[in-house]
């Protein structure tokens, strides 16, 4: 989203990228599924997948967070 926030696994935006509470899919797929259907809702949504990598039990790891952002 163009202001930062993530998707949290109770699909609402949240500031948090920790693991617990972002929505995390194992597959790309169904990660564009609910990237389709969240834009179906909001027309002017500018959502995007990232891929990352967990580093531990509650920490998330973003490649290029600044561009997460943009």
């Amino acid at each position: 989203m163009s202001d930062g926030r993530f998707l949290g696994k109770d699909l609402d935006w949240t500031n948090c990228i920790k693991k617990t509470a972002l929505s995390l899919f194992e597959h790309q797929d169904q990660a564009l599924n609910k990237l389709v259907e969240l834009n179906a809702k909001d027309i002017n949504l500018r959502a995007k997948v990232m891929a990352c990598e967990i580093k531990s039990q509650n920490t998330v790891v973003l490649a290029d967070i600044k561009s997460a952002a943009a």
